[in-house]
């Protein structure tokens, strides 16, 4: 049989949102052609982002939109306008918790004009996470998909599939979310399929592809040998993924260290190679016992910082006067067990007279006689006029530091930049004793002091750094080796200041802005109520009752403030009352809540929501008829994302309608719910409802005994809509349907598949039954 070994590094979180997802592949997506626009339209909408991200990271958000949408407008055929998009789209999902204005700037960036895949990728992606936080979670399941279908080799498969099995959580369809979450991570990306490289101190995924495997028996491991070219040697046991007994996973920690095989951690050192070893049983060319070898060299991403005197915080200025305290980390110049070197270069760098920069632009100018207009730029459109000019510089020469941690009993050096969430998973393994005491240094991180002066003029090699308030001290340092293709420059600047950078204690806080303490209120009152959704999923009533009567307390001492200040914070005031009443299942007040709102801000983005969930309660409560009424108006609402939900609700409310009724009267009001059922499927196929409308639209053709066109609507369900709710039901009576059309080999098929997929439905049990007597009939 044929097999693969494929190596995988796991450099960062799998879902992460410590940045703006807009900001990942800026200079991917800058590299590539121009779908319309000039170069000198990207450079200067580019300009535009780059003011726009400064004025986020000084928290001035209200200023930064601003900038990001006057990109889109004004440079319409730029395609840096995606990149303005998707930081709008990731502003307003992440921080104003706005998904619908959200969604609507990750749609703009899925258009075909984009060239960028990966992009387009991230923000469907991004699309369907704004239909999960708005608990749409049909239209969820349906971009998720699309994310899989359209884009089957991004990082983004992953995170789709992991939406899909949260959103599945929610709905309490626990088999079909243990389905969607064992394939988060196994979608390789084409980057990652063949890696050469792992980094020091992170971890090393090893994957195997062999047909043989399907023989293993259930719940053995496959074992590899990882052995370090410096000596260490340990055993990776790999596990299937998922229901897919072909592929297995496994992983081990790297860190830079002496050897102690077979320890649960592979330790290395820096200019180590890595031999994967694994043995194919029986390869496609008939030999047994082949060993298959794949080998990767550790590398470090180097990351460098002007610090304080304890080397603890990182600082954005130093002190005339004083000393600079640099740091480096590097584990891949980790080569010794002794203390390492390595060699960086300290600048003073100072601002260019404004006659200086305009004679360096005159000379730009006249370098190129034939495109003037292109001259002195670099390969993203960039001037490259720098304002800086160099004043002084110094090469240092930077130690490896002895940073240590107690590892099973032992002093073990370890590189400080490393994940220790990743390390602990092995660290039980090392028991007290194990590992001699070791003295050996191995942090991979670099340090080293120069003292900074006051001085006009530089004083060339005199290991002083010689500065004037308000220049800059630049750190550079060439990292040779690293996960990229060849050397990369990292640097870091910090500026030169007078006085004292001394700390700062705070010794009592107290928020006076009203309009700042009502969205901090509201913000603790959002966090509480969801902590108190998680805990009525798990069943802890009691918790979630505490923890909705902290958010609604909160909520009330602010009413009277917000009703003052009025606007967007009353507004929100009474979205966030309306969900607290309703998962407290005081309907009434959610009821008379979102009437409040739609009364005060009939233009609010709410009041959809509002509608939705005030017909949501009327029908909850039985009164069927005015829930009719409300979803006929949210219907009628052309601009509402939740038409469809209407819709879908409208049909809900006949069935249960006809569902009271006897006789001739029920069978015409499940006539009407059909109908009503149909429109969702004419009118609103992009809803996340329509394959549940089709799954009733199903049912109804087998209360009327028409099999045949109840199983084709059947298998449009069960093929277009895997993530319809209700699936037991329909593979029940889909079985039902070919039973009476004697078909009954298949109709127990399809009530085995009941029962081998949704063992925990009620309807589970009758289908076994069934399967049994088909089974003794010899069907």
């Amino acid at each position: 049989m044929c097999h693969r070994v494929a190596l995988a590094i796991c450099a960062s979180v799998l879902f992460s949102g410590l940045f703006p997802p807009g900001l990942r592949g800026q200079e991917d997506s800058a590299n590539q052609t121009p779908v319309r626009g000039s170069l000198i339209e990207d450079r200067a909408a580019r300009k535009l982002v780059e003011a726009g991200d400064a004025r986020y990271e000084a928290d001035e958000t209200k200023k930064a939109v601003e900038i990001w949408q006057s990109v889109i407008e004004r440079y319409p055929r730029s395609r840096v306008r995606f990149e303005a998009h998707m930081r709008l789209g990731t502003f307003f999902l992440e921080r104003d918790r706005a998904f619908e204005k959200a969604r609507v700037q990750f749609e703009a960036v899925t258009d075909e004009a984009n060239r960028d895949e990966e992009q387009r990728a991230e923000a469907t992606l991004k699309m369907g996470i704004c239909f999960y936080e708005a608990r749409n979670f049909g239209k969820c399941f349906q971009v998720m998909r699309d994310v899989i279908e359209r884009f089957p080799v991004s990082e983004n498969v992953n995170q789709a599939y992991y939406y899909i099995g949260l959103g599945h959580f929610q709905l309490q369809h626990y088999s079909r979310a243990i389905a969607a979450l064992e394939k988060v991570g196994t979608a390789l990306s084409s980057d990652d399929r063949q890696v050469r490289k792992v980094e020091a101190g992170k971890r090393l995924f090893v994957k195997i592809e062999d047909a043989d495997l399907a023989a293993t028996e259930q719940g053995e491991p496959i074992k590899v040998r990882c052995e370090a070219s410096s000596g260490d040697v340990e055993t990776v046991l790999c596990y299937p993924v998922g229901r897919n007994v072909r592929i297995v996973l496994g992983s081990i920690t790297t860190r830079l260290g002496r050897p102690l095989p077979e320890n649960g951690s592979l330790e290395v050192k820096g200019d180590d190679r890595v031999k994967v070893t694994y043995v194919d049983q029986h390869t496609a060319d008939k030999q047994l016992n082949r060993e298959t070898l794949h080998e990767v060299a550790v590398v470090g991403d180097a990351l460098v910082t002007i610090t304080d005197g304890a080397f603890s915080e990182t600082l954005q200025g130093v002190v005339l006067g004083k000393t600079v305290n640099v740091q480096a980390s590097d584990p891949d110049r980790d080569l010794t067990d002794d203390a390492d070197t390595l060699t960086a270069v300290l600048e003073v760098h100072r601002a260019k007279t404004d006659a200086e920069l305009e004679a360096e632009a005159i000379a730009a100018l006249n370098a190129s006689d034939d495109a003037p207009a292109l001259a002195n730029v670099d390969e993203a459109g960039q001037p490259q006029l720098n304002p800086l000019k160099r004043i002084d510089q110094v090469t240092i020469e930077m130690t490896e530091a002895a940073i240590t941690r107690a590892v099973g009993g032992a002093d073990v050096a370890y590189d400080d930049a490393a994940a220790d969430a990743e390390l602990a998973t092995n660290d039980a393994a090392a028991t007290a004793g194990d590992a001699p005491d070791d003295e050996t240094i191995h942090s991979g991180v670099f340090r080293a002091t120069i003292p900074l002066t006051r001085a006009d003029q530089a004083i060339a090699d005199d290991a002083v750094l010689q500065a004037l308030p308000g220049d800059i001290v630049r750190l550079v340092y060439v990292d040779q080796t690293n996960t990229t293709d060849g050397p990369r420059e990292v640097r870091v600047d910090a500026k030169c200041i007078e006085g004292n950078l001394g700390g700062v204690r705070i010794t009592q806080s107290q928020i006076a802005d009203g309009e700042l303490r009502i969205k901090t209120r509201l913000k603790t009152a959002d966090a509480l109520t969801n902590i108190g959704n998680r805990y009525k999923e798990f069943g802890l009533k009691d918790n979630a009752r505490a923890k909705y009567d902290q958010a609604l307390t909160l909520c009330e001492e602010i009413m009277a403030e917000a009703r003052q200040l009025g606007g967007r914070l009353l507004e929100e005031t009474y979205v966030q009352l309306w969900r607290i009443y309703f998962e407290m299942d005081r309907l009434e007040l959610a009821a008379a809540m979102a009437q409040r709102l739609q009364r005060d801000f009939p233009n609010s983005g709410f009041v959809d929501d509002a509608l939705l969930q005030l017909a949501d309660v009327a029908r909850k409560q039985g009164d069927r008829n005015r829930a009719i009424g409300v979803y006929s108006r949210l219907v009628n609402m052309e601009s509402s994302q939740l038409r469809g939900e209407a819709q879908f609700g409208i049909a809900e409310c006949y069935r249960e309608l006809a569902d009271a009724a006897t006789g001739a009267q029920a069978t015409q009001i499940y006539d009407r719910a059909f109908q009503e059922y149909k429109k969702v499927f004419d009118r609103f196929p992009e809803s996340g409802r329509v394959g549940e409308a089709v799954a009733q639209m199903a049912n109804y053709y087998y209360r009327q005994q028409d099999y045949a066109r109840a199983i084709d609507t059947f298998e449009n369900v069960l093929t277009n809509y895997p993530d319809a709710k209700f699936l037991d039901v329909i593979l029940f009576n889909y079985g039902r349907c070919l039973y009476r059309m004697d078909r009954k080999g298949e109709a127990r098929r399809r009530f085995d598949q009941l029962i081998g997929d949704y063992p925990e439905s009620p309807l589970a049990a009758d289908a076994k039954q069934i399967s049994e007597a088909l089974a003794k009939a010899g069907m």
